[in-house]
């Protein structure tokens, strides 16, 4: 049995306009409010190549610093009733602008993107697909039977699909804002902190959760002789997931995975070699080589 994985990639070469490059476009044009929240909290050249893993570096310096404004004294002239919860309002709004707001333009953003008739490959409608894109492209191009693929980050159908990005750092007890509070921390500013550490957990991708919900599938892929790996850079966020596939395959199945450049084609090979599959069972290839 043959197994495929596939990653953006693939919907790329495609000639789908699924880069970030692209949704940056779409942001830009659709949002200027989240686009200038995005550029204000984020290193913008690193958002736009690397999206999911950037959310875990967003400038919580400037966000408390621009809610301080709002952590007037209780003895201040200007104090009121307001002045409780304005600080906490202030970091929420800043939260939410880079998480719901954000999370819902990715949403319809996807299901804009427009998807040519446009098969270039040969693909075996009796494999089994796994794939990290949201898109119907298997679907829609080569008529892959949908109860052969699974959409481990979901499907986007409508703009209620509930769409899984991510990134890979997990809440560290020392980096959390909480270990600040104390007795004396003011409530206003303790609150803050709080609501910080939940932006961290809730744009966490929790692959671990995510593969347990998934156990069954997992485990019925032990027919599984041949993996094609097509469009995936195998990133850090998503590492986890060929871990446990190659924990659940035959042992001697081949891996051929795709590469766009020379750099790309040896990074991925040593990504291949730490999951402990041996050399001689790695191919790496172009896309145009599979035509």
């Amino acid at each position: 049995m043959r197994l495929y994985i596939i990653g953006n990639g693939f919907d790329i070469y495609h000639n789908i306009n699924s880069k970030y490059s692209d949704f940056k476009e779409y942001v830009e044009n659709n949002d200027s409010q989240l686009f200038a929240a995005l550029d204000n909290y984020f290193n913008s050249d690193e958002l736009w190549s690397d999206f999911e893993e950037t959310l875990a570096y967003i400038d919580t310096d400037t966000i408390l610093d621009e809610a301080s404004n709002d952590l007037l004294s209780y003895a201040d002239d200007e104090w009121s009733d307001a002045y409780n919860h304005n600080y906490q309002y202030d970091i929420q709004t800043a939260v939410d602008i880079v998480t719901v707001h954000l999370r819902n333009h990715f949403t319809n953003w996807i299901l804009q993107v427009q998807i040519p008739f446009n098969p270039k490959l040969t693909l075996d409608k009796e494999s089994k697909y796994f794939t990290f894109n949201y898109t119907n492209t298997l679907a829609s191009n080569y008529r892959i039977d949908p109860q052969n693929i699974l959409y481990i980050h979901n499907k986007a159908i409508d703009d209620n699909s509930l769409l899984i990005l991510g990134h890979s750092r997990i809440p560290i007890e020392d980096e959390l804002f909480i270990t600040n509070n104390d007795e004396d921390t003011d409530v206003r500013v303790a609150e803050g902190n709080e609501i910080l550490d939940k932006y961290f957990a809730d744009t966490y991708k929790n692959t671990d959760t995510i593969i347990r919900e998934n156990h069954d599938y997992f485990t019925k892929l032990n027919d599984v002789t041949e993996i094609f790996v097509l469009g995936h850079s195998i990133s850090k966020v998503d590492i986890k997931y060929f871990e446990e596939i190659n924990l659940h395959v035959h042992p001697n199945t081949n891996w051929t995975v795709s590469y766009r450049c020379i750099e790309q084609r040896e990074e991925n090979r040593a990504k291949i070699l730490s999951l402990g599959v041996a050399e001689n069972r790695i191919t790496m290839i172009t896309f145009d080589e599979l035509m």
